[in-house]
């Protein structure tokens, strides 16, 4: 049930009854790993208490910006009251396309929330599809150049590799420059061969570190893709994580920090995820993106008409989607949140019940609106077993949200109005040569000015991310 064709039923399927029965399938629980996910849950809440934190989370959010979990539950109601009436509309405007397609009438179902967003992708894929020709990886490059040259002030320069440097002959080696001098090398590996799985990850390879001959450390790190090789144009969300895991290899890279353990990505999780965030504004951004972005064919510059479709394209269904991802972030909250009444066991269904708890007040928040079950159902959350992030991001999820509630305030204020500001470069390159020394909301507010710093990182202003998701 968990398999490819069971998504294209549920996307494709137009008889309700086949569309119910896979999601139900899709939701019945893994017994065997919701049992490995209750004694991880019980083994790390003991690790826990043996390092004198009272649950996981504690001990996860001890040096992170938000460093409480009461904090981050602040944060997460917040986000919650902002989004409420977007995704209310989401939902009805879902129910009605619905009906408008012939699916039934407007009471929307679980199993009708993936062939409905199915659908609408297929009435805008001209329009998608337009805006992939201008989001090439030539395109995307020449972006990267221009954050590094006009923005940070350096050079950056594809160079060959030497003989045995490289793993496979299509991996790139670029040299970032200031000057004459080196600050760091990337590998770039960024297209699909047989055999490669990894979709896009930034793997650190070396980090920055004073030597024992006082010299400094070149950090070296490496990013990998899976993108079509070509001219071929990637889809908006392709393009935007490209630029995020950019964003991560630009801070390994620019860190000068006297220990490699606090070089670059290597800090708290609320705060290295913070870069990455930011340099996604450099595609999500339509007027920055026209700056660089170029037609794969033609080389004509991105007209307006299409910047409008970027636009769109992010916007639709967008509080829904980032309701989704709060919710994840709740559920990793409740779930190491949750102390077993006997300490080193635990059984998942002593779990089930504390994130059914957990879970139903933002049902109640909910109640009455144009569908039938519970509105989390809806969202089709992946059950425990399945939610990778519950493993590798252990009471840490929530900075995602956070980070992108936080980069949308700081784009707003610190870079929307000139993107590639010399001023501007100067004070991020501040931020990312200290690479993880100093993990505070204070550094990052340094990218702004006075009259947008003094929050609290629980009471982040969300009015610039809240716009983002808005229609036009």
């Amino acid at each position: 049930a968990d398999s490819a064709c069971a998504e294209q039923v549920l996307k494709a399927a137009s008889c309700p009854t086949s569309r119910q029965r896979v999601f139900e399938a899709q939701h019945t629980s893994d017994e065997q790993g919701a049992e490995e996910m209750a004694q991880l849950l019980a083994v790390r809440q003991q690790l826990a208490r043996l390092r004198g934190y009272g649950t996981w989370n504690e001990y996860a959010q001890r040096e992170a910006i938000l460093s409480k979990p009461e904090r981050i539950e602040r944060f997460l109601g917040a986000v919650w009251e902002r989004l409420r009436p977007g995704v209310e509309a989401d939902l009805r405007e879902m129910a009605a396309h619905k009906s408008r397609l012939g699916l039934g009438d407007g009471r929307l179902e679980a199993w009708d929330v993936p062939i409905v967003l199915a659908r609408c992708r297929q009435e805008h894929a001209r329009e998608e599809e337009q805006v992939a020709e201008y989001l090439t990886y030539p395109s995307l490059m020449r972006g990267v150049d221009l954050i590094l040259s006009r923005l940070l002030g350096l050079t950056f320069k594809q160079e060959q590799p030497g003989k045995g440097e490289v793993w496979h002959e299509s991996v790139q080696k670029y040299t970032l420059r200031e000057k004459d001098r080196v600050l760091g090398i990337l590998y770039l590996d960024p297209f699909m061969r047989p055999g490669k799985v990894v979709q896009s990850a930034q793997f650190t390879l070396q980090g920055s570190k004073v030597l024992d001959s006082g010299e400094r450390q070149v950090p070296m790190t490496t990013l990998v893709y899976s993108l079509p090789v070509g001219s071929k144009g990637l889809p908006l969300p392709y393009a935007t994580t490209f630029m995020h895991e950019i964003g991560h290899a630009v801070h390994s890279l620019l860190s000068e920090t006297t220990f490699q353990h606090l070089s670059g990505t290597r800090g708290t999780v609320d705060f290295v995820e913070f870069p990455s965030h930011l340099f996604e504004h450099f595609v999500l951004d339509p007027a920055c993106l026209a700056e660089y972005a170029a037609h794969g064919r033609t080389g004509a510059t991105m007209p307006q008409a299409i910047q409008s479709h970027c636009r769109q394209s992010r916007q639709r269904f967008a509080h829904f989607e980032a309701v989704q991802q709060l919710m994840y972030a709740a559920v990793d909250q409740a779930f190491y949140g949750f102390v077993p009444p006997s300490e080193g066991s635990c059984s998942f269904a002593q779990v089930q019940d504390h994130l059914a708890q957990s879970l139903g007040r933002f049902d109640a928040d909910m109640s009455g609106g144009p569908f039938g079950g519970a509105f989390t159902a809806l969202l089709g959350l992946s059950r425990p077993s399945k939610f990778d992030h519950l493993v590798h991001y252990g009471g840490s999820y929530y900075c995602y949200l956070f980070n992108r509630a936080l980069s949308a305030h700081v784009w707003r204020h610190g870079f929307r109005e000139d993107p590639f500001a010399v001023a501007t470069g100067e004070r991020l390159r501040g931020l990312l040569r200290g690479g993880s020394v100093v993990q505070s909301l204070d550094a990052i507010e340094a990218l702004l000015p006075e009259g947008a710093r003094g929050f609290r990182a629980e009471d982040l202003p969300l009015e610039a991310f809240i716009e983002q998701l808005a229609a036009d």
